[in-house]
């Protein structure tokens, strides 16, 4: 019992070494203990064994700064070459897969332009494979193993059993997709939702890493959450917990993509915004079920200049952001709630009307002191996200070789 409990801490030690280095860089030995608790001698007894396995390489030392006593200090950190993994993201039309190494780093990025509600299940398989492959054959050139995939999807899934529930990317529903590709790829493979992943790469921030109880809200096409409590993600029984987008604002009102109707995505989500402005107001051409980038920008622009239904448009939204708000407060009491996502382009122009909503719904103390924010979408956070979290699932797979 005392030798498999001294084994279960020196793992647990190892796995906090590693994912510091990835976490700060290059750090010294000493100061890897001083991070993690850890006595100097069990760190250097654990960084001589990574170096054994060529997990980890010792950088040369700094050169001394002037009048610092004492020899430099020599870093450790991780062998970017070690191993690496690949994040799948699947949105409407759109296939990315991203490559990261052994240290978190991207090394390669391609876009695909799909037209992913007209794949049968079989048909999305068979491109995920040839895909993935492709990918894969090219990143072992520099790696050497591939430890996981990461498979991040817009959609409701059960990250437990690894199922695709539903997607307003796909035609079809109920799909084992995780289980599919671990058959052929002979690795782990963890399929989140994307707006997981992205809470995941928040979480760690600097400005967000003192609230553990964080709710991360993603607006785009459609609307996604994510909720940690005590840092730690609340998934539900399956899984498929926190689908803010589909909670209802209004009962029997507008179409959702999911086929209900009332939901808040059928009222804030890029869709919907662009389905109620197409009546109204005359936009930009394109796809108005599937809105591009150029097509919302001014549809937003609109709004943000005064044109009076497009504001209409936005502060309906807003409201139902608002009470939609209000029903997570009183679940939830958040210690910090951030909205995000390509469609936080519109969040100016539905501010008031939210907080509004949020005023009407709840009674001050419920509100408390949760604090409501907007970040920036200047870069997609969801590839990052599921870099970190196929890294971290596979750690311990790596180090028993």
């Amino acid at each position: 019992m005392a030798s498999r409990s001294h084994d279960t801490s020196r793992l647990d030690n190892t796995l906090a070494v590693i994912r510091s280095l990835r976490d700060k860089g290059p750090v010294a030995r000493v100061d890897l203990g001083t991070l993690n608790g850890i006595s100097s001698a069990t760190v250097t007894s654990i960084s001589a064994d990574l170096l054994q396995q060529g997990l980890i390489s010792e950088r040369p030392p700094d050169m001394p700064r002037p009048n610092e006593r004492g020899r430099p200090k020599t870093l450790i950190q991780l062998a970017p070459e070690a191993a690496c993994v690949i994040c799948i993201k699947l949105s409407i039309n759109e296939l990315q897969l991203v490559v990261g190494d052994y240290a978190g780093q991207i090394t390669h990025s391609e876009h695909h332009s799909i037209d992913t509600l007209g794949l049968s299940q079989e048909a999305l398989v068979t491109l995920l494979k040839d895909k993935t492959a492709a990918v894969c054959d090219l990143a072992l050139t520099r790696h050497r193993r591939l430890a996981g995939i990461c498979l991040a999807v817009q959609g409701v899934v059960s990250s437990h059993s690894g199922t695709l529930i539903w997607s307003p990317a796909l035609s079809f529903r109920n799909a084992p997709l995780a289980a599919l590709l671990e058959a052929h790829f002979d690795c782990p493979v963890l399929l989140e939702n994307d707006a997981n992943c992205i809470a995941s790469v928040l979480a760690t921030q600097p400005a967000y890493a003192e609230h553990p109880n964080l709710v991360v809200i993603m607006l785009g096409y459609g609307i996604g959450m994510s909720v940690l409590i005590d840092g730690k993600p609340f998934l539900g029984a399956n899984g498929s917990a926190a689908e803010f987008g589909h909670s209802k604002y209004q009962p029997g009102g507008a179409l959702c993509a999911c086929g209900k109707r009332g939901c808040i995505e059928a009222y804030i989500s890029d869709y919907a915004l662009y389905r109620q402005a197409s009546e109204v107001i005359e936009l930009p051409a394109g796809d108005s079920a599937h809105p591009s980038e150029s097509q919302m920008q001014a549809l937003t622009q609109l709004a943000l200049q005064g044109q009076p239904e497009a504001q209409r448009i936005f502060a309906e939204a807003g409201r139902a952001l608002g009470y939609g708000l209000g029903n997570l407060l009183t679940l939830f009491n958040p210690d910090l709630v951030l909205i995000t996502g390509s469609g936080v382009r519109g969040y100016p122009a539905m501010h008031d009307a939210m907080h509004t909503a949020i005023d009407e719904a709840l009674v001050p103390e419920l509100v408390g002191s949760t604090r409501i924010a907007s970040c920036p979408w200047d870069r997609d956070m969801t590839c990052l996200g599921g870099i970190a979290m196929a890294l971290q699932a596979t750690d311990p797979q790596v180090l028993a070789g």
